[in-house]
């Protein structure tokens, strides 16, 4: 059976009109990036006419518009899950039904998953202007909206954990995109402090691993070393080859594949989060708390 959260966030969402109206800003916003990449790379061609090996950059760029679209949409719609029916006063109802608070999660998470997948499909044929031109494969499109999929999955869960910590969605919204700022962008501060700290400490060559570390849990360096692979431009590993490393092939092959290590990380964090949100709000554990 349809988990029941599921269905009635399904229904609901489906029927406002707010629904269709960020759809239709999310299809302008991308289709608009796509037809001003094809004016600009028509109109600095000397005979105005389209190069098609250009268009792989068009898949770059639309690829790099989507997945930041949806790191912003993501916390916006998870982070008012369960904040949202303690503003309404129906968490207590839903607690007080069959359902165990595992699924009460797990069907808020997936209301929102469904919502960000809908956004995600409709931008493929968008995407079909890149593939029109043979510059990519399907596969190689179907991978990215796997990889982007896998990181919604993980935002929607830890924005459903501070849902379940904060009683305003505002705060939970704003401590996402602080999260997000600082994965995408203190990750990379950090990384310049570490490779300066090791370069004046006289030790050598750098600990590779180190650095995979610090950017494993980056989804923006994780996007640029699918992209790298995707267009076997090989960025990843002439950078790699100007680092003096003492690590071994294995963390070496880590750094160029560091998408991968990136979905492995998602799924793990969408579990862990998944598990503490459905303790968070289990009405044993807060009966517990009150009598200690």
């Amino acid at each position: 059976m349809m988990n029941p959260v599921l269905r009635r966030e399904a229904v609901t969402t489906m029927r406002n009109w707010k629904t269709y109206g960020a759809l239709i800003i999310f299809l302008a916003i991308t289709s608009v990036g796509a037809a001003f990449y094809v004016y600009v790379s028509m109109y600095q061609n000397y005979f105005y006419s389209n190069d098609p090996a250009s268009m792989i950059w068009l898949y770059v760029v639309l690829a790099g518009m989507q997945m930041g679209l949806v790191m912003l949409a993501t916390p916006a719609i998870a982070a008012g899950s369960i904040s949202g029916e303690r503003e309404r006063q129906t968490l207590d109802l839903l607690l007080v039904t069959k359902m165990t608070p595992l699924s009460i999660v797990l069907g808020k998470m997936m209301s929102s998953l469904i919502y960000v997948l809908l956004l995600v499909v409709a931008t493929v044929p968008v995407f079909g202007v890149a593939f029109y031109f043979g510059s990519i494969s399907l596969g190689s499109i179907l991978l990215m909206l796997l990889f982007i999929l896998f990181m919604s999955v993980a935002l929607s869960a830890v924005s459903v954990f501070f849902s379940c910590i904060f009683k305003k969605t505002v705060i939970s919204i704003v401590l996402m995109y602080l999260i997000i700022g600082v994965l995408c962008v203190g990750t990379l501060i950090l990384l310049a402090f570490y490779s300066l700290f090791m370069s004046r400490s006289g030790q050598g060559d750098i600990s590779l691993l180190g650095g995979v570390l610090i950017l494993l849990p980056n989804p923006g360096a994780a996007f640029f070393s699918m992209m790298d692979m995707q267009m076997g431009s090989g960025m990843m590993r002439s950078l790699l080859s100007m680092v003096p490393y003492s690590d071994g092939d294995t963390v070496r092959w880590m750094a160029e594949h560091l998408w991968m290590a990136h979905m492995v990380l998602c799924l793990v964090i969408s579990a862990v989060f998944v598990l503490l949100s459905a303790r968070m709000i289990d009405p044993i554990r807060e009966k517990r708390r009150v009598k200690r």
